[in-house]
Order: C-alpha cells, then sequence, then structure tokens
C-alpha cells in the first residue's frame, strides 16, 4: 500500500476524531527527586560518546555509541555490550520483554532485530524512524520528510504487523514525534503546535492528553512510557536548561539535572538518560516518591551528579536527527 497517501488520510481521520478528546495538562503536582542510585552507561567502544535509549523488564539497554568508524548500535545485558547489526551507522532505539529491538539506519530506513534477523521496516517515501515497540511487536515512529529547505519534517505512524496508522496530535499543527509504546498500546510523543510550542502527549486509543511539566516554561517533551502508565522526558525552564523528568499520575519528579533528558522507562521503575557526560541508569529506592512537594525553581539532584549542558533529544529532533532522537 502507498504509505504516504494513507499517511494524509489517516492524519485527517484522526485529527477530526480525536480533537475533543485533547485536554491541556498544563500544571500538576511535583515530588521529590531524591531516592535514585545513578550507574553510567558507557560501552567499551564509545569513544566518541554512548546514547542510551531504551529499556526493558530485564534491564536490557539498547542504545548506540560512537567509535571510530562512525555509530554502531549496541545491547547492554548487565554490563556486557554486544553490537546490534553488522555495519555502523544505525540507531537502535526500543527493545521489547521478547528482546525484539528496533530503530533506523542513517539512510532513514527503519528495523527490527529480532534475535539477530534484521526485517526492514520502510512506510514512508522520504523515509522513517522507528524508536518504540512494545511485546505485541507493535512499532511506533516518524515518516521523514524533506520540504527542500535543508530540513526534515516529521509525522506519527503505528505500525501493527505492518499496517501503518498515522499518529499526530489534533494541535500539532507543525511537527508530530512519536517516541515510545506500552503493552495497552498507549503511546507517547510530542508535537509542536502553530505558536511554535512544544508540547508533550500521551494518545489512550485515539484520545490525546497533553503533557506540561510545570517547571517547563519553554517546552516539554514525553520520551518513554511504562505499562502502569508513569512517563518520562525532559523539559525547558524559563533559563533555556533542560532537565530529565518522571511524570506518574501528573505528579511530577525532576529526576537529572539541568542539561539532561530522561529517555526510556521500564516497569521496576528503572530510568535510562543522558546528559553532557554520558548515559545513565536511574534505579529507584524507598524514598523516589515520598511525595515532598518541590519549590517552583527545580529539582534536587545529588551534588555528584551536577549535569551541565544538553545532548537530549531535542537538539537531534531539531536539527539533522543524525545520531538519533536522544542524542
Amino acid at each position: 500500500m502507498s504509505m504516504m497517501n494513507s499517511k494524509f488520510a489517516m492524519k485527517s481521520v484522526l485529527m477530526m476524531g480525536a480533537a475533543a478528546g485533547m485536554m491541556m495538562a498544563s500544571g500538576g503536582a511535583r515530588a521529590q527527586s531524591s531516592g535514585y542510585t545513578f550507574t553510567a552507561i558507557s560501552a567499551p567502544l564509545g569513544t566518541g560518546g554512548t546514547f542510551a535509549q531504551g529499556i526493558n523488564d530485564s534491564g536490557q539497554i539498547v542504545g548506540y555509541y560512537y567509535g571510530g568508524s562512525g555509530a554502531s548500535g549496541f545491547i547492554d545485558t548487565n554490563g556486557t555490550f554486544t553490537t546490534v547489526g553488522g555495519s555502523t551507522r544505525n540507531y537502535p532505539q526500543g527493545i521489547n520483554n521478547n528482546r525484539e529491538i528496533t530503530g533506523y539506519y542513517q539512510n532513514m530506513q527503519s528495523f527490527t532485530d529480532t534475535n539477530g534477523t534484521f526485517t526492514t521496516i520502510n512506510g514512508g517515501a522520504g523515509g522513517t524512524q522507528a524508536q518504540g515497540i512494545n511485546d505485541s511487536g507493535q512499532i511506533v515512529g516518524m515518516y521523514v520528510t524533506y520540504p527542500g529547505n535543508g530540513g526534515y519534517n516529521y509525522s506519527g505512524f503505528l505500525d501493527t504487523n505492518g499496517t501503518f496508522t498515522a499518529v499526530n496530535a489534533p494541535l500539532g499543527t507543525k511537527e508530530n514525534w512519536i517516541w515510545d509504546i506500552n503493552n495497552s498500546g498507549q503511546i507517547v510523543g510530542a508535537y509542536e503546535d502553530s505558536s511554535g510550542a512544544t508540547h508533550g502527549f500521551i494518545d489512550t486509543n485515539g484520545t490525546f492528553t497533553t503533557i506540561n511539566d510545570p517547571l517547563g516554561a519553554d517546552g516539554t517533551d514525553a520520551y518513554g512510557i511504562n505499562d502502569i502508565g508513569q512517563i518520562v522526558g525532559a523539559y525547558e525552564d524559563s533559563s533555556g536548561a533542560t532537565h530529565g523528568f518522571l511524570d506518574t499520575n501528573g505528579t511530577f519528579m525532576t529526576i537529572f539535572g539541568p542539561g539532561s533528558s530522561a529517555v526510556g522507562i521500564n516497569n521496576a521503575g528503572l530510568i535510562v538518560g543522558h546528559d553532557s557526560t554520558g548515559s545513565f541508569l536511574a534505579t529507584p529506592d524507598a524514598t523516589s516518591t515520598d511525595g515532598a512537594p518541590l519549590p517552583v525553581t527545580g529539582g534536587t539532584l545529588p551534588g555528584a551528579l551536577v549535569l551541565l549542558g544538553w545532548l537530549g533529544r531535542r537538539v537531534a529532533r531539531r536539527t539533522s536527527h543524525v545520531g538519533g532522537k536522544r542524542s
């Protein structure tokens, strides 16, 4: 089937049918951001940086690293790194509990890796970027088109056994980025509205709910979701600094400090993220959801993790996307 034609047809149906369900979640409570143990994720060959992208319930982490010959995919199983794919310039993004991995190549063709067997996903004439996969094998990501001005345009898709359905927030009149899907079929992503503002969202059976971190004065992105509906992402504060967050039923918690993104979460609450110094695994302890309010000026983080700069997904998203959604 022609996925370019079906993309626009399905987008129109989705926008008309789901517009009434769009709710603006502009605020929310905040919880204390203490109570996490941080472990660095660093591929042995990643001399140019390691970028963790997703995590499953077994704690397996996928992502990519930059070495001497470019970007290479990896899976990290309890600290043992194995290369994903036999060639460079591939970018694994998500992994499910069946060890199925999805991601994309440099040429904007997507793939699934099932125990070393690669299958190409190509649902759009301009290219695709697969980002997330659930245990049923449903894949979400973006169509990529080239408007001719040197940039890229993005719109979302859901791939169910080879059938592509458009996923675009009704208010996402400029851009739509789709990042993850859980086993209930809930999809998270972000959109850019007509004024150029960025908002996260969750799509539950076609009903779109906007996600805005209360401290996200300059935008919010929702990057990962687990099966109980916890969402991780990043917000940009009024000074332009980004912070990784956790959203649990509308209660927001800052997980990483300035210059960071939280990009994946499993059902045990383990979170992967990264900042200017590399990638991290955040493991919660009993105090991580103590509910203590945070001041409106921001979150807290152990002093040993003063995070500077930003290598979060927004940089890659707004430029060439070469190197992945969360680099």
